[in-house]
């Protein structure tokens, strides 16, 4: 894979190292997410804090030598490292550091501001993060850059603000038709199993059995509950899962473990060759490429495979003898149930066709507060309005609304987009996957085309690679034609 050279496999045993600290820190996060006592919050934060800043003096402090490589893999070792040095340089330890402890803090509020369904306990927090967040891209811009286009740039390296707006308006007239024309439709084909009894053990169990079928390898990995479902990455044999519960209804909790699965499988297929080279947030060869890749992968195993009448014709049998309240209902009204489209409130519970509005929404708000043009305190009501204008509906509270997710609180401006920039790939990827309903054909094709790659090639190089042309929406739209034809018989 990497060549012998003494310069690359110095600079290699620097990456691990870099690397083994990303690590200790995305555990501390882990830990803070799922077992952590309240009271361990803010001396949490000031831990965090320590470990951004060991981080970053270790990364300035790398020597990364100028190597005339025709190997690929030292090119994108050379590449992914002098890009997280040269950002690394513009920005203060002591920036780090505080970015860092606010985010941790963040974190903290808007769990406590959740439960309480009180926007204004979170609004200081977020005021900070939001602050230092800006800082920081201010310093990281340049001249062809918008500020949004930085914190993008974390998350999908090279987007902008205005292929998104490209993409985004042309998608956007499509998808509130057709949910206009589906909502009448599939009104009420989820009646039967709502508000029903679901016992939270055997719903755990269940999606573990699914998530182990698609590949999760649970020897590698571990399902626990947090305040919002996540992925994260220690090591290729180290990718831990969360979700969350409802005990009246099944599909919460069994499409995100579905949905987190997708991202695992993504990080336990790279080449384990790129181990210990998960560096920082997105960086380093050992991970996926982009948010949006990533996406695609989650966004894939959850909609196009879970929801689809094939994949049910092997586990709803199963789901049967799981779950009593599924006795009095058949297969093809179970697959209509878990494709009702309708106008929702939370993002991740959002049918195939009206949860691009849900990340249009979000996209939206997250330009204008980075741009300044509104402030944090008026949020909801700004939530609240776009809700009600793209979608009909109305937040009757702050955690069914604008507090429902939790990447603000990281700092996390600019994920947004990429889901719906990874379901759109998820469709163009599926044109050319095996016609099978074999799983474990359908993961080593992912494996062996995208997943085993870690970051070695951009978004747009693999999406070429594979397809042939770069990011189509075109392919998105035809598969919910296609599919909501089939399954509701409309014209």
């Amino acid at each position: 894979m990497f060549s012998k050279d003494k310069n690359i496999q110095r600079l290699l045993e620097s990456a691990h190292e870099l690397s083994d600290v990303s690590s200790v820190s995305a555990v501390l996060a882990w830990d803070q997410e799922v077992y952590m006592p309240p009271k361990g919050g803010p001396t949490r934060a000031k831990q965090m804090s320590t470990m951004a800043a060991v981080f970053h003096h270790n990364l300035l402090n790398l020597k990364i030598p100028n190597i005339k490589s025709k190997n690929i893999y030292d090119q994108a070792l050379v590449r992914e490292l002098k890009n997280l040095q040269t950002k690394a340089t513009k920005i203060p330890s002591k920036l780090v550091k505080d970015i860092s402890e606010a985010a941790s803090l963040a974190q903290q509020s808007w769990q406590r501001a959740k439960q309480k369904k009180n926007f204004g306990l979170f609004v200081p927090s977020l005021e900070k993060i939001l602050k230092l967040k800006i800082q920081a891209a201010k310093l990281l811009k340049n001249n062809n850059q918008t500020l949004y286009d930085v914190m993008l740039d974390e998350f999908e390296p090279g987007l902008t603000e205005k292929q998104i707006d490209v993409v985004f308006s042309a998608l956007k007239p499509k998808l509130i038709d057709l949910a206009k024309r589906l909502k009448v439709l599939t009104q009420n084909a989820d009646s039967k199993i709502i508000n029903k009894k679901y016992n939270l053990l055997a719903q755990r169990k269940f999606g573990l059995k699914i998530a182990s079928d698609m590949g999760y390898d649970l020897q590698a990995g571990r399902l626990d509950k947090s305040a919002h479902p996540f992925t994260i990455t220690f090591a290729n044999n180290d990718v831990r899962i969360t979700t969350w519960e409802n005990e009246t209804d099944i599909r919460p909790s069994l499409f995100a473990i579905i949905h987190e699965s997708g991202h695992a499988l993504y990080e336990q297929g790279v080449d384990p060759r790129l181990d210990r080279l998960q560096i920082g947030e997105g960086g380093g060869l050992g991970g996926g490429i982009g948010m949006a890749m990533h996406e695609s992968q989650s966004r894939l195993w959850e909609n196009i495979i879970g929801r689809s009448g094939w994949f049910w014709k092997t586990y709803f049998p199963q789901a049967k003898q799981a779950f009593k309240a599924l006795q009095a209902i058949n297969r093809q009204e179970f697959v209509k149930a878990v494709n009702v489209v309708r106008p929702s409130l939370v993002r991740v519970e959002a049918d195939e066709v009206t949860y691009g509005l849900h990340i249009m929404i979000r996209y939206e708000i997250e330009k204008d507060l980075i741009a300044g043009k509104i402030k944090v305190r008026d949020l909801p009501k700004i939530w609240n309005a776009k809700y009600q204008e793209y979608l009909g509906v109305t937040p009757k509270n702050d955690a069914e609304g604008v507090l429902q997710d939790i990447h603000w609180s990281h700092g996390a401006f600019g994920y947004f987009p990429t889901y719906l920039l990874g379901t759109l790939i998820s469709a163009q990827l599926w044109n050319k996957m095996p016609k099978t309903t074999d799983l474990k054909v359908l993961r080593e094709w992912l494996r062996k085309n995208i997943h085993q790659h870690g970051r070695v090639y951009t978004t747009d190089e693999l999406l070429k690679k594979i397809t042939g042309e770069s990011l189509n929406p075109k392919y998105f739209l035809d598969y919910l034609e296609k599919k909501f034809r089939k399954l509701y018989k409309f014209s």
